[in-house]
């Protein structure tokens, strides 16, 4: 049998045994039980590691040792501590009543013993009265719960959300259908083309992310993308989209047809990495394409969420003689004091000014006065989200160089786009 050296507790896989072996045989109302604390590792850090362990023990005398209750425990981490409960005939909310009163006792204990650590518990609770339920499962359950709260020193404790865990179910099917889809050559670049009122015609596009599932059927990006933010698998996406786009404009040129620019997405996370600059400048190299043929678009929020890192990037991608474009402007909280210094070439204006601003006389005037200052001050303005006719005069009007929006054309596979906006008109000699 593993036990805990520090607090005598079961280990996790005699934890699960026990429970599993008493939730089968008795029958009434339990309650998952999950306790974290907060900044532990500075106990260790500023006192001892000893000071560590007389602490990971007291929390486990207070919350566990001696409740007859407790139909086991154990410590699943350094401060992390689980049990289950056999609730009988106590009511859930007065559970929780007893855990909140619980918490606020040990931490007032604790910050009187550290004042200079500030000691908050975590608790994520799943209750349920299944004998036949996976322990395993209920122990995650919980554990979803706590994690919610991590880092949120106003909510006492969290009883599991059968929505959340649905959302976590979905986020880990979102990642396990890109990585799959990765591996099998069947993330795929769309374009969507851009027009110039200038030109009168479409110059440019916007290389957006497809995913083919194994049914052949076609997933859009509102289905994955923000999973890949969130677990930060967006890098392998931007990194291979990139990509795509350099060899997209080699082709082109191989194939006898005109170059047109295409913008590609590049989260935060992925822009500021040391070593970016250096790999989009040896793929320029790689693929023998004119830098300026690739844009950058930035989400408005990264500027100013990490200007210095933000600017550096941007100016050596731009003394490269790549472009920069700053996505989704507006549908932030923008300072105006910093759209004069923001180091970028194109403002692409959020689409919601399309679909909301545009609607009233008074939004229509802030949007007008928006796209006369950016232009005053040297900025290429895309309208995105143009879809009427209406919408579409007013950019023109506007004095806006460019527009994208299904009045020109949804996002669509590359060899539609080839066939509609990029003929091959000569052949190289």
């Amino acid at each position: 049998m593993g036990v805990d050296s520090i607090t005598g507790l079961y280990d996790f896989n005699e934890f699960l045994s026990r429970a599993k072996a008493h939730i089968a045989k008795y029958n009434s109302n339990y309650a998952i039980i999950i306790n974290d604390v907060s900044n532990f590792k500075y106990i260790n850090k500023f006192y001892s590691k000893e000071t560590g362990d007389v602490f990971i023990d007291d929390m486990a005398k207070y919350y566990l040792v001696g409740n007859p209750r407790s139909v086991c425990a154990c410590r699943i981490d350094a401060e992390q501590f689980v049990t289950i409960l056999d609730l009988g005939d106590i009511n859930a909310n007065n559970e929780l009543k007893r855990i909140v009163w619980m918490n606020e006792e040990f931490e007032k204990v604790m910050n009187n013993r550290f004042p200079d650590i500030y000691i908050h518990v975590y608790t994520g609770i799943y209750f349920f009265n299944d004998n036949k339920i996976d322990i395993r499962e209920a122990f995650d359950k919980a554990k979803i719960a706590k994690t919610s709260i991590k880092g949120k020193l106003d909510i006492p404790f969290k009883v599991y959300d059968p929505e959340e865990y649905i959302h976590k179910e979905n986020e880990m099917e979102a990642s396990n259908l890109f990585r799959k889809a990765h591996q099998d050559d069947r993330v795929i670049p769309f374009l969507q083309p851009q027009y110039s009122f200038k030109e009168n015609r479409v110059v440019s596009a916007e290389l957006l992310s497809r995913i083919i599932d194994e049914d052949g059927d076609i997933v859009e990006p509102k289905y994955y993308i923000s999973t890949l933010e969130q677990t930060g698998i967006i890098s392998t996406l931007d990194k291979l989209m990139t990509e795509k786009a350099f060899a997209i404009l080699r082709r082109w040129l191989d194939e006898g047809r005109d170059l047109m620019p295409l913008s590609v997405n590049v989260a935060r996370q992925e822009y500021v990495k040391p070593d970016f600059v250096k790999r989009m400048k040896d793929l320029q190299r790689m693929f023998n394409v004119p830098p300026e043929y690739i844009e950058f678009e930035i989400l408005e929020s990264s500027f100013l969420e990490n200007s210095d890192l933000i600017f550096k990037t941007t100016k050596e991608l731009r003394d490269f003689g790549f472009h920069v474009s700053v996505d989704d402007f507006g549908s932030g909280f923008s300072s105006l004091n910093q759209i004069a210094t923001l180091p970028a070439d194109t403002i692409k204006l959020d689409k919601k000014f399309a679909s909301s601003s545009l609607k009233t006389e008074k939004g229509k005037i802030v949007v007008k006065s928006l796209v006369k200052m950016l232009k005053d001050i040297d900025y290429n303005v895309v309208f995105e989200g143009i879809e009427t006719e209406e919408q579409f005069e007013f950019a023109k009007e506007n004095n806006c160089d460019f527009i994208q929006g299904f009045i020109i054309d949804k996002p669509i596979p590359v060899s539609k786009f080839e066939e509609h906006y990029n003929k091959q008109h000569r052949q190289r000699s």
